[in-house]
C-alpha cells in the first residue's frame, strides 16, 4: 500500500503540458470558404506571408460571431467564437498603411452553432 501510495504522489507531482480545456482549432482553407464551429472551439485562418509594406487587415460585419485573439501572426489569425450565428468575415491584404485596393481577399462564411 506504501508503494502505491508513494507512486502516487510522485505522479501527481510530475510536470505536462496537456491541458483537458484547451479549445480544439477548426483549421480553415487558405483560399477561403464556408466553416462551422462549436462554442469552446477555435478558428484558425491561415495566412500567407505579407510582402514587406504589406499588412493583412480583419474588414468584418458590425455584428461578429467570431472575435480575433490577436493581430495575425506568421502562422496567421485565430478567432475564438462569441456568439451563435453566422457571418461573413472578409480578410484583405493591402500596402500598408491602407492605401489602394486590396492585393488580396479572403472570404469565409462562418456559422457558430
Amino acid at each position: 500500500m506504501r508503494l502505491f501510495l508513494a507512486s502516487v504522489a510522485l505522479l501527481a507531482g510530475c510536470a505536462t503540458d496537456w491541458d483537458p480545456h484547451k479549445p480544439r482549432t477548426i483549421d480553415a482553407e487558405p483560399a477561403g470558404g464556408a466553416v462551422s464551429l462549436k462554442h469552446g472551439q477555435r478558428l484558425h485562418v491561415p495566412l500567407a506571408a505579407a510582402q514587406s509594406g504589406y499588412e493583412w487587415t480583419i474588414v468584418g460585419p458590425r455584428v461578429v460571431a467570431v472575435i480575433a485573439e490577436g493581430p495575425p501572426a506568421a502562422e496567421g489569425l485565430y478567432f475564438t467564437p462569441v456568439r451563435s450565428g453566422a457571418e461573413k468575415l472578409r480578410i484583405e491584404r493591402r500596402r500598408a498603411p491602407a492605401g489602394g485596393a486590396p492585393e488580396q481577399v479572403l472570404t469565409y462564411d462562418i456559422t457558430v452553432r
